[in-house]
């Protein structure tokens, strides 16, 4: 047999690399998320919006190519780029979604967060105060809800710090280029930063992760709602994306560098977007210390160079504030910090539901938030204590503390979930084993680290019985009345409830009223009738009347009567007495 010669001027093209299975089926989940909801959105827009329907069937068949493209691909580079264009596809259906949900015809936002920031940079714009000021026409300005408090007002300040009135600021009435005010500004800009945080994730992401980019910040149902409504946590996303993608390189070799002070930037500019960077800000240097303390050897270096880059994050952070700092005075420091001391009304997805719903209240709610900073501080200390253990998951450390809190919404769980990904996946988990862990001499004992997990969160546990065991000091019999539906056979609305309350205590309370058929408060209730504080062991009559429409009544449970009081901070729940034949 002869041997064919081959030509040293023709290229050996290489054999292609099949992609793994597991990446290939990531990728394949990344096109299937995508189709949620678009059936819907294509036919709500068939006839109104004829170009947005003519969009999303354009996508919805894009999609069905790409996912027939990434089943059948061949080679780990084809691959790669297919998951360019599910990216590419996910922005695009980001895009059409934004498109269906703003026109002139919509309110510009359905909740407080964009209203505020919105309001508050109108007032920058003007030469006005953005701390301390008080924007109580926001409600009925934007027709949203404002989140109540314990003494029964609504919050009306500006409370998050001020790199969303800074990008708002140009674009209102008083602004550089002012817009429609049916144009929800600070929306938009929390959608760009979805988009940037997806670029530079699928960027820092091992190839064969870059899908999780598109689920996590496109399909993921919460994400585009939340950002639609201009809620700040959303502009620290690509920021913190930066800071996490290498945050164990941090400082290696003791020269902070070019990325050392990129990240410490990224991280002063997400610390002046919203205060829920500021956990993960203590947590990260926490871990950057331990790491150059393991890497050096000694203190004197990783404090330095930890230092340095605590110097440039806080310094990017107060030249963001620095206007606001000397316009608003003191008023800044208090209302930076609004967020974390208003007395805001319970809610959540935690224990405090026990008190909630599952009781008569408690006369301590107070203390479902010190339970939560308990179980930070235990966090802390327990990354101090076993940092290569706890390392790869930096990211998540902050937040099942305020699982315990009086507000325990998911806001604090699952908007920041892409770090989660972002601080495992882009790290090498050989570099934690060099992190240095405080181990005195009681801790060089195993029984005493098998017993440590329990000592450390036993405080958060005692905080969290006070909580839920302290009896509210009020009494509450209730009985509501309304509409009856023909012939009185059936109560169909309550627009009038009678509330006897005693006091057994010894402060005078003054309450605020709520009702609840779901887990939400609703306090549309004035009171008509009754004395302002209910006396030291006195009692006290009020008539209630609610502002708007009659509330349905529970048709398959309860409805509950809620009372809170701001000082002392107490919750007393009791069933309304409805009419015989509800």
């Amino acid at each position: 047999m002869t041997a064919h010669a081959v030509d040293p001027a023709v290229p050996v093209r290489a054999a292609a690399v099949p992609p793994t299975l597991a990446h290939r089926v990531l990728s394949l989940l990344a096109v299937v998320v995508l189709f949620q909801g678009l059936p819907t959105l294509l036919r709500d827009e068939a006839v109104s919006r004829v170009y947005l329907s003519v969009g999303f069937g354009l996508l919805y068949g894009a999609l069905l190519l790409l996912a027939v493209l990434v089943a059948t691909a061949r080679g780990d580079r084809g691959l790669r780029r297919l998951d360019a264009a599910v990216l590419g596809a996910a922005v695009v259906r980001l895009a059409l979604q934004t498109a269906y949900a703003v026109n002139s015809s919509a309110q510009p936002y359905h909740d407080d967060e964009g209203a505020l920031v919105t309001t508050a940079a109108r007032s920058f714009a003007s030469g006005g105060h953005v701390y301390g000021a008080h924007f109580t026409g926001v409600a009925e300005l934007f027709h949203v809800g404002t989140t109540p408090l314990m003494d029964g007002s609504s919050a009306d300040t500006f409370g998050y710090p001020p790199l969303s009135v800074l990008l708002n600021a140009p674009f209102t009435a008083h602004g550089l280029v002012p817009l429609p005010t049916w144009l929800p500004v600070a929306g938009l800009w929390c959608v760009g930063s979805l988009v940037a945080a997806a670029l530079l994730m699928f960027r820092r992401l091992p190839a064969p992760l870059r899908p999780a980019a598109t689920v996590l910040l496109f399909a993921v149902i919460w994400m585009f709602p939340y950002a639609r409504e201009g809620y700040p946590v959303f502009l620290t996303l690509p920021f913190l994306v930066v800071v996490l993608a290498g945050w164990s390189r941090i400082g290696a070799g003791g020269r902070l560098g070019r990325a050392g002070i990129l990240s410490a930037g990224c991280l002063g500019v997400a610390d002046a977007a919203h205060q829920l960077a500021w956990f993960l800000t203590v947590f990260l240097l926490v871990g950057v210390l331990l790491l150059l303390r393991g890497e050096q050897g000694y203190w004197r270096p990783a404090l330095a160079v930890t230092g340095r880059y605590v110097g440039v994050a806080a310094g990017v952070f107060l030249v963001l504030n620095l206007p606001f700092l000397l316009r608003d005075g003191r008023a800044w420091g208090s209302g930076v910090l609004t967020v974390l001391t208003q007395h805001a009304s319970p809610q959540g997805l935690g224990p405090v539901d026990i008190s909630l719903w599952l009781t008569s209240g408690s006369g301590a709610p107070g203390m479902y938030s010190a339970a939560a900073a308990a179980a930070l501080l235990a966090t802390l200390a327990a990354f101090v204590v076993w940092p290569a253990r706890l390392a790869p998951a930096l990211a998540l450390l902050p937040w099942p503390a305020f699982f315990l809190s009086t507000r325990s919404t998911e806001t604090y769980f699952v908007l920041l979930a892409p770090l989660w990904v972002v601080a495992l996946a882009c790290n090498e988990r050989a570099l934690f084993a060099t992190a240095w862990s405080w181990r005195p001499a009681p801790l060089r004992r195993h029984a005493v680290r098998l017993a440590l997990p329990p000592l450390l969160v036993a405080p958060a546990l005692v905080l969290l019985l006070v909580a839920i065991l302290t009896p509210p000091p009020l009494r509450l019999t209730a009985t509501g009345s309304g509409p009856h539906a023909p012939h009185g056979t059936r109560l169909t609305g309550l627009d009038r409830i009678t509330a006897t309350v005693r006091n057994t205590g010894g402060r005078p309370l003054r309450p605020a009223f709520a009702t609840s058929v779901t887990a939400w408060l609703d306090l549309d209730w004035r009171i008509v009738s009754g004395p302002r504080t209910v006396p030291p062991h006195g009692s006290a009559v009020y008539v209630l009347r609610r502002i708007g429409a009659p509330l349905t009544p529970n048709p398959a449970g309860p409805t509950l009567l809620t009372i809170l009081t701001d000082d002392p901070m107490t919750l007393t729940n009791a069933t309304v007495r409805l009419p015989a034949g509800r």
